[in-house]
């Protein structure tokens, strides 16, 4: 069946084109003296643009660049870009946190060192891109100079393993020395924090009665879910007959499934929707895919329950410090969050028992907040 070229409007990059809404993407490359054409089609799958664009590149190179599975192809003169393009498309797994890092990559790192040869990546070069991410980012929020923990995960997460794979692949006979920013802030601490996790449980019944949707996407976070594990959840991952859900490996930062009780009032919430239970739970309500942000109905919390500080990832830390106060043990605390530092957990971790630490950590929850 012959190809309608003119779907293919919008260009990816070399011998890559896609439809308008880039779900389809028409290819073409040459190996061994023969031309190779055909389309990709994610129109089945519920992924932004960028993650289609990223699998659509993958494909192509798996199917385009044989040698890459016979054998190193970079040298101690490749570019920094072209190793670490290899390195994310042949060394990680494809999962939301490795495209998350070479997004990264590309926004610190392509356009400050990453057209120097590999081999001549100096300390120099690495102070240099610490120093100028410590002065100013590339947000607004980070214009007056990146975190410590935005520094930290650019140079030991991203460009570390990258320059390792050069070491590992005997391009580079060693590393430069790559070290995190001396971190001088404070833990952050919350004030009243039982009564703030209270405070907000209240809010979200009340300010949500009658829309089930964002009571379970709120609830979810007071109960300590992560901002991307929420967004990505899917009906799939839910079984009300167990009362369990499980944040898959891919969406998790620890790369393995992690499977948590499923309270009451989020079951009852997440009942009530209005939806298929097809696909994604969050899907945006316009558009259908996966669910931005959700600012403005963050903010109607936020001036309800009158916390102006409260963003996606503090209900974690409100959760964390009402149930520390409660007398919850480190462990449970720490496992219901969905961590597995097995320094501060020593050999309850080793298994990382997200359930049963979820049903222990619903229990103070529920006592917090006098959940009926």
């Amino acid at each position: 069946m012959a190809i309608d070229m003119s779907e293919f409007t919008e260009n990816v990059e070399a011998g890559l084109k896609a439809n308008k809404n880039f779900t389809r993407f028409l290819y073409r490359f040459k190996t061994d003296g023969t031309t190779k054409r055909g389309i990709l089609d994610y129109s089945d799958k519920e992924w932004d643009k960028r993650t289609r664009i990223a699998k659509a590149k993958i494909d192509i190179a798996t199917g385009r660049d044989k040698q890459i599975n016979t054998g190193v192809n970079f040298t101690e003169n490749s570019r920094l870009n072209d190793v670490a393009e290899l390195y994310f498309e042949m060394s990680c797994e494809v999962s939301n946190w490795t495209k998350e890092r070479k997004d990264a990559y590309n926004l610190y790192c392509k356009n400050s060192i990453g057209k120097k040869r590999i081999k001549d990546v100096r300390q120099v070069d690495i102070d240099s891109l610490r120093k100028s991410m410590e002065l100013k980012g590339h947000s607004k929020q980070t214009e007056n100079g990146c975190s410590p923990r935005t520094i930290k995960k650019i140079l030991i997460q991203i460009l570390k393993p990258i320059m390792q794979y050069a070491v590992d692949n005997k391009v580079l006979s060693d590393l430069p020395n790559i070290k995190a920013p001396k971190q001088n802030r404070q833990k952050k601490t919350v004030e009243d924090a039982g009564v703030k996790l209270a405070t907000l449980y209240r809010t979200i019944i009340s300010t949500y009665e009658d829309e089930p949707f964002y009571r379970a996407l709120f609830l979810l976070a007071l109960y300590g879910r992560r901002w991307n594990e929420i967004r990505t959840l899917q009906w799939s991952d839910i079984n009300f007959l167990t009362s369990r859900y499980t944040i898959r490996a891919e969406n998790n930062k620890i790369g393995q499934n992690q499977t948590y009780e499923l309270s009451a009032p989020i079951a009852e919430a997440l009942s009530c929707i209005n939806d298929e239970h097809n696909g994604l739970v969050f899907k945006s309500p316009i558009t259908g895919i996966e669910l931005y942000p959700p600012k403005k109905q963050l903010a109607k919390i936020k001036d309800a329950a009158n916390i102006p500080e409260l963003t996606m990832h503090y209900f974690r830390h409100i959760l964390v410090s009402a149930m520390g106060e409660a007398g919850t043990a480190t462990t449970i605390l720490s496992a219901s969050l969905g961590h597995t530092n097995l320094d501060t957990v020593n050999n309850f971790y080793l298994s990382a028992n997200h359930t049963k630490a979820s049903q222990a950590a619903n229990i103070a929850i529920e006592k917090l907040t006098n959940v009926d």
